[in-house]
């Protein structure tokens, strides 16, 4: 028995991730239950579409998000320990696999001190962006302290209780920052859900090449950078460049100087419509990822599983995901060291453009892809956890 707990999202937030990481889960216990826990706006968002391995399989049950000030941390983390009370608590004798989806400071410490009244019981919390916090400036207040992200992850680590980052680097960087750390942390590369995407049909055109940056447009996206980029790129070579915003605005970025850049217009501040997502990156050549590693440093990026779900070639800054997927799978794309790199690489793509080398990029695109599918990364998943009923010390890092 698996019980799943996401205790934080609503809607379409983390939606896919949570339907493909409860699918490879899947593929890799066969025959064993799976109940997960959540908004039913989130249920909703990320099971809504038939599935051939989780219907008949999965249990969906509601849970209602506290609404109290995320900042009432001990209230939290009470409301936390008792929801595991009330729902692992008649299970105990089973000792069912638990993961938290989101794991956040009070579910962190909530599950600690459960582990200490409830013998046979462990757990693997997923880590996301917001661990970023673990960089920022800590208060001196002790009691403050213990909400933050540095010391959930510092401190009282216990091999029952473990932690997942969803790319290599994230848990080099993790270690890095709060030393200790890396021993309590396991790596699954971020799944994808299967996408049926016409990603071989499209035949960059003679006078055109259009670039993509997808997702929350902001700073740690590289949204400077890409305005930046819009703007200097030459308008005079070969083929013309069209940049487009395919995604929303966070709020703040309207105060750039955003005119050489294209999209759905007015630039929303709210989630496009799949379709009108899909439809733009299917006419995109190129995604464009100009990252700034102070954040994506410690998080996944859900942009990279749309560059892999329609095998787009990339234009990236040099970041240890890239370097992971060139090194696994070969050419995806132009990776640059700096923004001055990066205009540099996409004048010679207006001027040189090679269609024998993108359809290979494609190919490794593809590739990479497969290796991210449920089914496939079931395996990293089987490795993590070991064999059934092993002792979680004996869990390998990946």
């Amino acid at each position: 028995m698996v019980l799943f707990y996401e205790l934080t999202q609503h809607g379409m937030s983390h939606a896919p991730f949570t339907r493909a990481f409860v699918e490879m889960v899947a593929h890799a216990s066969p025959g064993e239950a799976l109940t997960i826990y959540g908004n039913p706006s989130h249920l909703e968002a990320a099971f809504g579409e038939p599935s051939a391995v989780l219907d008949g399989r999965l249990t969906q049950l509601p849970y209602r998000t506290p609404s109290t000030d995320p900042r009432d941390f001990w209230k939290l983390m009470g409301d936390t320990l008792g929801f595991l009370r009330q729902t692992y608590g008649p299970l105990r004798a089973q000792q069912p696999t638990v993961i938290f989806l989101t794991g956040q400071p009070h579910h962190i410490w909530a599950a600690r001190l459960y582990r200490m009244m409830t013998p046979g019981f462990r757990c693997h919390l997923v880590l996301h962006g917001d661990v970023v916090g673990i960089r920022y400036p800590r208060a001196r207040n002790p009691l403050q302290r213990m909400r933050d992200y540095t010391t959930a992850i510092a401190h009282r680590n216990h091999p029952d209780v473990r932690f997942i980052a969803l790319e290599t680097h994230i848990r080099t960087n993790i270690g890095l920052e709060v030393p200790g750390s890396a021993d309590f942390i396991d790596v699954i590369r971020h799944p994808c859900m299967p996408a049926d995407t016409a990603w071989q049909t499209l035949n960059p055109a003679e006078h055109e090449l259009r670039f993509g940056l997808l997702g929350i447009a902001s700073k740690s996206k590289g949204l400077d950078v890409y305005a930046r980029l819009a703007l200097r790129v030459r308008r005079d070579l070969a083929r013309r460049p069209e940049f487009r915003l395919v995604g929303k605005l966070q709020r703040g970025g309207e105060q750039l100087d955003l005119s050489g850049i294209g999209g759905p217009l007015p630039f929303s501040h709210e989630w496009l419509p799949r379709e009108v997502f899909d439809s733009e990156l299917a006419r995109l050549h190129y995604v464009v990822l100009p990252y700034n590693m102070e954040y994506y440093g410690l998080s996944a990026s859900g942009v990279l599983l749309d560059v892999l779900r329609w095998r787009r070639p990339v234009v990236a800054f040099d970041t240890p995901v890239m370097r992971e997927l060139t090194e696994r799978f070969g050419d995806i794309g132009v990776i640059c060291r700096d923004e001055a790199e990066m205009a540099a690489a996409i004048d010679r793509l207006l001027v040189e453009f090679d269609p024998a080398r993108y359809a290979q990029q494609q190919r490794n695109l593809d590739a990479a892809y497969r290796s991210r599918l449920p089914d496939a990364a079931a395996g990293e998943y089987l490795a993590m956890r070991g064999p059934r009923g092993a002792a979680q010390q004996e869990l390998k890092v990946a």
